[in-house]
């Protein structure tokens, strides 16, 4: 039975950006699109493994990104002070809208500013802000123009030897990228724009340095679409997770860990919520300075509402691996596979609820001097829907950066997106070329 479509609420959005102001405590912080190797370290870091950041050419899927990229109350442990970056710089896409037919090229303008700052609270507790943008404006296609903004925050209190609690808080203002991986088959004449908050907390027991360590977390992400008539797909996610680590070594960590995750669409025209139930086992090795792995296989079940659509029972799995087999060179290799909500014009008894999304990816940074700075990055992406719709994604990229001095860098990269699909409609191949320019100040101290 098809349930009837909500009229969308005016005053809803404005209640849920109070309430973001008043549970974020300090808001304000994102990770930029800058060009790989304009702004990074070539060292390993080994005591955060979780906190790096892959390159990609083109957007995984939402819940893919969040798995791969660092958490939201992830720290910068290099990082206490005031932070500002500014890039600046130009992209020249050769199918902008990435379209089966009528191909149209066009080049974007790129701005982005950052700020944050980070510190210890009364040399104890930790706290960091910030905000960050990434404007876009393109020279012929003004509907493709987007203002991508985000606000983050998180607090951490060390409350005693054994005990820390964690609080963190998102707010994004942005728009979803063309044929990124799960965009639907239909494509409007501007990108589909979409707000999301998120906040949450985690319970922490033990240190890394103790025999056990217990993990507790609640998290909360609410999904809301500004425009193209896609209110329907507006959607919250409510998880509560917990992990238990064991320390089998001075450098190695055995982990269990659970995470049950309630779906619901507030403006659904077909019922498409769900629970997902995920077990994991995984393992954590600091082998040396020069590598790094995370690592964790499980089984993931989603139980659809709906007892007409099917259900997924089947392996999900994280890997995350730093090697830096020279001190100037240094892969990042990272694989994942989760259910990833599905991205439809309109909901069909027939069509597809969510999909199953595989990502494999690596990036390669290599100093060739110490101002001069290649790197290069592949991406296989394949999503496979339940009405047996099967897109393929492969991207890559090569560039050069140049170091200016301490706080500049320039770069310049050309790369291929390609989509194959058992859907013609949705295949697509775009070149990409740019140049970017960024800067960064620190405006504190390094790590202690």
């Amino acid at each position: 039975m098809i349930s009837q479509r909500r009229q969308p609420d005016p005053h809803h959005a404005r209640n849920r950006k109070c309430l973001f102001v008043t549970r974020l405590v300090a808001g304000i912080s994102a990770t930029l699109l800058a060009l790989p190797g304009a702004a990074q370290d070539n060292s390993v870091d080994t005591e955060n493994l979780a906190n790096q950041q892959p390159v990609f050419g083109v957007s995984p899927a939402a819940q893919t990104a969040r798995i791969i990229g660092p958490p939201p109350e992830g720290w910068q442990p290099d990082l206490f002070g005031f932070y500002a970056a500014l890039g600046v710089g130009a992209r020249r896409h050769s199918n902008v809208r990435r379209t089966a037919n009528s191909e149209i090229s066009d080049t974007a303008f790129v701005i982005q500013p950052e700020l944050a700052y980070e510190n210890d609270i009364r040399g104890r507790h930790r706290g960091r802000i910030g905000y960050a943008a990434n404007i876009l404006r393109h020279r012929d296609l003004d509907n493709e123009d987007v203002t991508n903004q985000s606000l983050t925050g998180a607090l951490r209190f060390d409350l005693t030897p054994a005990l820390e609690i964690g609080l963190f808080g998102q707010f994004n203002d942005s728009s979803e990228e063309r044929g990124g991986s799960g965009s639907r088959t239909f494509e409007d004449l501007e990108p589909d724009k979409v707000e999301t908050l998120t906040y949450g907390g985690n319970l922490i027991f033990g240190r890394p340095s103790q025999t056990f360590r217990v993990v507790v977390g609640a998290s909360k992400s609410e999904w809301e679409y500004q425009n193209n008539d896609q209110e329907f797909r507006d959607r919250d996610y409510a998880s509560v997770r917990g992990a238990l680590f064991y320390n089998v070594a001075p450098k190695t960590s055995l982990f269990l860990e659970a995470r049950h995750t309630d779906i619901e669409y507030p403006q659904q025209i077909e019922n498409r919520d769900s629970k997902e139930e995920a077990y994991f086992v995984g393992v954590r090795w600091r082998a040396t300075n020069l590598i790094d792995v995370l690592a964790k296989v499980g089984q993931l079940d989603k139980d659809m509402d709906d007892p007409n659509l099917p259900d997924y029972d089947g392996s999900t799995y994280l890997g995350k691996i730093l090697w830096a087999p020279r001190p100037y060179s240094r892969f990042d290799l990272y694989a994942s596979r989760t259910t990833e909500e599905a991205a439809q014009q309109e909901f069909d008894p027939s069509g597809s609820a969510y999909f199953v999304s595989d990502l494999i990816g690596v990036n390669w940074i290599h100093d060739l001097t110490s101002r001069w700075r290649f790197f290069a990055f592949y991406n296989h992406i394949e999503d496979d829907y339940t009405d047996d719709r099967l897109d393929k994604i492969n991207d890559y990229g090569v560039g050069v950066s140049y170091k200016i001095n301490d706080w500049l860098n320039v770069a310049a990269q050309y790369g291929e997106v390609k989509r194959d699909s058992n859907v013609p409609e949705v295949e697509y191949k775009d070149e990409v070329a740019s140049i970017f320019l960024r800067g960064d100040f620190r405006m504190g101290s390094r790590a202690r």
